[in-house]
């Protein structure tokens, strides 16, 4: 496991290690295949992940309006969206970089539309598309670095909000502080919550929790 990645209770959890892993898009996309079918079952089910409820309830305590178009950034099989939708958000919109998962997502019957696409490359939408974002378990260890962060504030209307998370032993290591620094710095965001709080029901808080609105 790379240095930057978390000790914790989880880590001799195959599922869990082998996610922190993870090198590059490759070995993500490979890896996501093989796990897409029994994700939900061993990472809620099992191990009581409970950041996509997170995030999502914090995306909802600030923005009222159920008519906003959402994107969900690295949305996976659809845990975080599954909230929204529940809360009468219509118009959600899923990225990913995995097919399988992808696949899984489009069973909900939650999403406007699903895009297969690698976060570490440019976007093809055009800018403004968005009013909110949200994001779980995407800017971790070996998934997506803050390199798309810039990505996804060009694709965020004025006022729009990005509700997220990232686990602490990269927040300053991997470089998201000095890149959400220099974009509040240079007045295309300003920070509206910020937390620390838990990724897995039964352990201590290992991540932040955050929401930022497009100035």
């Amino acid at each position: 496991m790379p240095s930057d990645c978390p000790s914790i209770d989880l880590a001799n959890d195959r599922f869990v290690s082998g996610a922190y892993s993870l090198r590059n898009a490759r070995e993500a996309e490979a890896f996501y295949r093989v796990w897409a079918d029994d994700y939900e079952d061993h990472m809620v089910g099992e191990l009581g992940y409970c950041s996509p409820r997170l995030v999502a309830e914090r995306l909802i305590r600030h923005l009222g309006d159920t008519a906003a178009e959402v994107l969900d950034v690295g949305c996976g099989t659809g845990l975080t969206s599954e909230l929204l939708s529940e809360r009468g958000f219509r118009s959600i919109d899923g990225i990913d970089l995995t097919v399988s998962m992808l696949e899984k997502a489009r069973t909900r019957g939650i999403y406007r539309k699903l895009i297969q696409a690698d976060l570490n490359k440019p976007i093809d939408l055009p800018e403004r598309s968005y009013d909110a974002m949200v994001s779980s378990g995407t800017f971790t260890c070996g998934h997506v670095g803050p390199e798309p962060l810039d990505e996804l504030v060009r694709l965020l209307r004025p006022g729009g909000l990005l509700s997220f998370s990232i686990h602490m032993d990269i927040w300053e290591p991997a470089g998201f502080r000095a890149t959400l620094d220099r974009l509040v710095e240079h007045g295309q965001l300003a920070c509206v919550e910020r937390e620390l709080d838990r990724f897995f029901e039964s352990l201590e808080p290992a991540g932040w929790f955050f929401v930022y609105r497009r100035l």
